[in-house]
């Protein structure tokens, strides 16, 4: 044999043993990649914040004509938007335009647009527009207000445009959660007419200012319209009796019909005092805030009713700021981290200044320098709204 021979020889048997290794050992298993957007989760978690009416009246106005700084007025608040995923609050005035007459008085509120520039600083996402003050300009006046929100990232609810408008669901999805919301007003302090009626969410008879069945028959409609297109469902409520800290029978027989027909929340104004917040329902559960009281404020002596005035002028001055947190958990909304916060609406003794402030932060210069200080509206006044709030909750 020769030497080439030889070499190929062993060639070959090198070959023929290294083949008859790799079949003898296990195949190695080869995981598929897993990517990111193939994982899916079933508990999803936001964060709301809900403040009560947005309401800008004369002594702000005149005090920006003098030199007030406008954008002082939310700093100290300001914290607490930044640290949602979707606030919530009620626009209790007009935002006009060129043509309107701006006013902050006698129960008439038309804003200049400033005003809808500044609330939408604060990074809000809901507001709604159906309350006693919509029609203070008329069908002009709902669609001024929805002209300037609309060039926001301001969702509105409560008014109108027209019919299509009305039936377009108002659905804002943060985390993975869709939230859903429809708004109602008691009243409104000028009558609708018949032909703009359908333009504003009213939840009794404008006429007789009743609850009938036709208002509960569109109110049900339209929560059973919205519930299967969201996880949570919001009802916002402009209901109740002014300058008071209780429910009345109606904001209670009405929550109870919004629980039975779905209502995860129900956030109420109007009374510009704040009231209890609780949880109600058995086999469905529903938060229901009575009133977050006044969120923006400016005047110091509006109580109508002579018994308690003082004590409603005061609390007048104070609202709600609620924080809490929603999980969706295989379809079941949770509610947890419930945290109630006061926020003081201070004007300064000449009128000029105002500023919110939370009650952590109002100090004794705060205190002694509010215009109501020497009527009653200190710190002991204000730590007692928190039994007001708290009470249903312990």
């Amino acid at each position: 044999m020769t030497k080439s021979t030889n070499i190929l020889l062993y060639i070959v048997i090198a070959l023929l043993s290294c083949s008859c290794k790799s079949n003898t050992q296990p195949k190695e298993t080869i995981e598929e990649p897993v990517f990111e957007d193939t994982i899916t989760t079933s508990t999803r978690e936001a964060k709301l914040t809900f403040v009560g009416d947005f309401l800008f009246e004369a002594p702000f106005f005149a005090a920006v004509e003098n030199g007030y700084d406008k954008d002082s007025y939310f700093k100290l608040v300001k914290k607490y938007f930044e640290d949602d995923d979707l606030s919530v609050g009620n626009m209790e005035v007009v935002i006009g335009n060129d043509g309107m007459k701006v006013s902050g008085d006698n129960y008439n509120f038309c804003a200049p647009r400033y005003i809808g520039e500044l609330v939408a600083s604060l990074d809000m996402q809901v507001l709604s527009t159906a309350n006693n003050h919509t029609f203070d300009r008329g069908i002009e006046g709902i669609n001024s207000t929805l002209d300037f929100f609309d060039g926001t990232d301001i969702v509105t609810v409560g008014t109108y445009r027209n019919d299509e408008d009305r039936n377009t669901s108002r659905i804002v999805e943060k985390n993975g959660i869709k939230f859903g919301f429809l708004a109602y007003t008691l009243s409104t302090n000028q009558i609708v007419p018949t032909q703009y009626r359908n333009l504003v969410g009213l939840y009794r008879n404008p006429e007789t200012r009743k609850v009938t069945d036709e208002y509960k028959n569109l109110i049900a409609s339209e929560m059973s319209a919205l519930r299967p297109q969201v996880d949570v469902l919001i009802v916002m409520m402009h209901w109740g009796t002014e300058f008071t800290f209780e429910p009345n029978s109606e904001q209670k027989e009405t929550a109870k019909f919004l629980n039975e027909n779905g209502a995860d929340i129900v956030y109420g104004s109007h009374s510009h005092s704040v009231q209890p917040v609780e949880f109600i329902g058995n086999e469905h559960k529903t938060l229901v805030y009575y009133s977050l009281g006044n969120f923006a404020s400016q005047d110091d002596d509006i109580a109508r009713t002579p018994k308690g005035q003082e004590t409603f002028d005061n609390a007048y001055q104070v609202g709600l700021l609620s924080q809490f947190n929603v999980r969706l958990d295989n379809g079941k909304v949770e509610i947890s981290d419930l945290s109630n916060h006061l926020i003081v609406n201070h004007i300064n003794y000449d009128m000029k200044k105002f500023a919110l402030v939370p009650l952590e932060q109002y100090d004794e210069f705060y205190e002694k320098t509010h215009l109501r200080y020497n009527l009653g509206f200190n710190r002991d006044f204000i730590n007692g709204l928190h039994e007001v709030v708290n009470k249903n909750l312990k």
